[in-house]
């Protein structure tokens, strides 16, 4: 199911453009660049169970409401302070958080759980990036 996925990138893409920003390009590049990278990763990290790209796609696609919800806020306020860095980092947290329990849920790779969060949490951090700056 990647329609929800589209749409939230779709969502983001909407909003940054509402705020003056231009980056449907970097969206686009950022996600398919980064859902093959998860996606490699992932398949090297497990030793039985193999992921397929769409599972990757629409985990990764639909952890990215809170992030779609920073961009909505920063059509009305401006987030280039410190308490728009928090609201980031939160919503970079509260994305890698959800995707990475997701991944480690269906792969059962409880031990490797960091190993996951980490480039996880730096796909979420180029968007919120985008978002901010």
């Amino acid at each position: 199911d990647l329609t929800g996925p589209v749409l939230f990138c779709m969502c983001l893409g909407f909003t940054l453009l509402l705020a003056g920003k231009v980056h449907f390009g970097f969206i686009y590049g950022f996600f398919v660049f980064g859902c093959w990278s998860i996606y490699m990763l992932l398949n090297l990290m497990t030793k039985g169970d193999h992921i397929g790209i769409w599972m990757v796609m629409s985990t990764l696609g639909y952890c990215l409401l809170p992030i779609v919800i920073v961009s909505v806020l920063g059509i009305v306020f401006s987030l280039t302070g410190i308490i728009g860095n928090v609201i980031g980092a939160g919503a970079v947290g509260w994305s890698t958080l959800t995707a990475t329990r997701l991944f480690v849920m269906s792969l059962n790779m409880d031990s490797a759980r960091f190993l996951i969060a980490y480039p996880v949490g730096l796909l979420y951090a180029c968007f919120v990036l985008m978002t901010i700056f």
